[in-house]
């Protein structure tokens, strides 16, 4: 999965940090990170989209 997504990444042209590639590993060491954010802001979005 992580590999898909850096491969998607890669394709639409979104780097990491001094426009270095991402890779599997750096999505794989963000995963967490990214799904607790996206928890927390997932509701207000909702509440912006009514």
């Amino acid at each position: 999965m992580a590999d898909a997504v850096a491969q998607d990444c890669a394709t639409r042209g979104i780097t990491a940090q001094y426009n270095n590639p991402l890779t599997a590993t750096d999505i794989t060491k963000q995963a967490h990170a990214f799904e607790r954010r996206w928890k927390a802001l997932a509701p207000h979005r909702a509440d912006t989209q009514s």
